[in-house]
């Protein structure tokens, strides 16, 4: 019971501390959604971008989520935090995450595809809600945080067997995962809502723009985080 109210206060302040980049990140989607209602360069450009989805397919999720969860951070990190001179550590940091955040990249892209199948491609509410439930309440707790806060677990440790002990102990989803689901939640629930709206050739772009702002705030974090301790 101890350990379950520490995860709670765990991930009350991680949502507490997500809670103005969530609130600004509705604001672009917001300014980005009425552009792509009222501005015919927007929809003829993000029209192009599907063209570049649909012929690379599968392809162009795995780059696009390397780009965005391992080169950018990496870019973000050398520029901000290292006075613009790269180490040994970026280029282990980037070889590390870059086949990671691909892989995830295909997983969710296969993810939009099989919620188009199950709940059509329409964009009313009780679609989109059906699509936002699966994905931030099913699919993050289940498969992509503990998938992300596992890998990141194992490559902070080496890689090495014993790290692979602390993903199957009864405190890994409570301590590790829960907090980031939550934080996760305050960027991602207004996030996917509008990846849902969007035709199904442009969901994962979308999720990549996100993702990019999501990564910004979690890479901030992150190297501040390390430098104080």
């Amino acid at each position: 019971m101890k350990n379950f109210r520490q995860s709670i206060r765990m991930a009350g302040a991680a949502a507490k501390a997500n809670l103005l980049p969530g609130l600004l990140l509705q604001c672009l989607m917001l300014a980005f959604f009425s552009l792509y209602i009222a501005h015919e360069g927007t929809r003829h450009f993000l029209g192009e971008v599907a063209a570049v989805k649909q012929e690379a397919g599968y392809g162009f999720s795995f780059l696009s989520y390397v780009i965005a969860g391992a080169v950018l951070p990496e870019l973000l990190r050398i520029a901000f935090f290292q006075s613009g001179k790269p180490t040994r550590r970026n280029l282990w940091l980037l070889l590390t995450a870059a086949p990671f955040w691909g892989l995830l990249g295909v997983i969710i892209d296969l993810l939009y595809r099989l919620q188009a199948v199950w709940f059509g491609t329409g964009h009313d509410w009780f679609t989109l809600l059906r699509k936002v439930l699966v994905d931030q309440f099913l699919f993050a707790p289940i498969i992509s945080a503990p998938l992300i806060v596992g890998w990141f677990l194992l490559r902070d440790e080496g890689f090495r067997p014993s790290a692979f002990r602390k993903i199957f102990r009864v405190d890994f989803f409570p301590d590790k995962v829960f907090p980031v689901v939550v934080a996760g939640w305050c960027v991602w629930i207004p996030g996917v809502i509008l990846v849902y709206s969007m035709p199904p050739l442009l969901q994962i772009p979308v999720a990549v723009f996100i993702q990019v702002f999501w990564v910004l705030i979690f890479t901030t974090m992150e190297e501040s985080m390390r430098r104080k301790t």
